[in-house]
């Protein structure tokens, strides 16, 4: 019984500390904006609903994508409009995005298209 009453405790506790499943930590992605660098500078990524947009050199380049949410942590892109130089990828071209780990605000992916798998926060 002893037992049985430690483990409530300690379930309760962790409850009141505010600990939260991985996968509604994950739906901060949903409405909101985020900041990444890249070759030092900063990248301002949107979600609204089921859009996806990068900003770089301050809005002067952007990729715009339509998200299909498979869950709050895991997502397709479909690029729709690019106009950033020397971008890899084509219109149509369909990302998958699966998030990894989150800490406070701060978010851990891995990307994959086709045979291309990469890592990013």
């Amino acid at each position: 019984m002893k037992f049985f009453c430690r483990i409530s405790f300690l379930v309760c506790l962790v409850a009141a500390l505010g600990f939260t499943p991985f996968s509604e930590k994950c739906n901060m992605l949903k409405n909101n904006t985020f900041v990444y660098k890249l070759a030092g500078k900063d990248v301002v990524v949107k979600f609204e609903e089921n859009t996806h947009t990068e900003y770089h050199q301050n809005g002067k380049y952007y990729i715009k994508s339509n998200v299909e949410w498979i869950s709050d942590c895991e997502y397709y892109l479909i690029i729709q409009e690019v106009n950033l130089p020397d971008f890899p990828f084509k219109i149509g071209s369909k990302l998958h995005i699966e998030i990894t780990k989150v800490r406070g605000n701060k978010l851990s992916y891995k990307s994959t298209m086709g045979a291309r798998i990469w890592e990013g926060k």
